[in-house]
């Protein structure tokens, strides 16, 4: 089983926990791309923080997919600017939490 792990703030990673945001956004870079392009994973893991001791979540991926174009995407508490490439990861249901 292939898994994915990204390091969250608290902000999103609560948001993500909540179910109100289904998709993480990340700007172009290399560094994501090395992680996502031409590659297969069945999981997501979510961390709050850095080390084992950490919150974490474990979710459903559902691929990814390019900004095509520049949105704004509102969220109870806040909101997140889209521009196009950046890169659009579908999460599917949350599996397992932990800390």
């Amino acid at each position: 089983m292939q898994i994915l792990h990204l390091t969250l703030k608290k902000h999103w990673f609560d948001l993500m926990l909540s179910g109100e945001k289904k998709q993480e956004f990340r700007k172009p870079s290399e560094w994501i791309r090395t992680r996502l392009v031409g590659k297969d994973y069945d999981l997501i893991k979510f961390v709050n923080g850095y080390g084992s001791d950490k919150p974490y979540f474990v979710c459903e991926y559902l691929g990814y997919e390019l900004s095509v174009g520049y949105k704004k995407i509102a969220f109870q508490s806040s909101e997140v600017e889209i521009e196009k490439g950046d890169f659009i990861i579908n999460l599917g249901k949350i599996i397992e939490t932990g800390n």
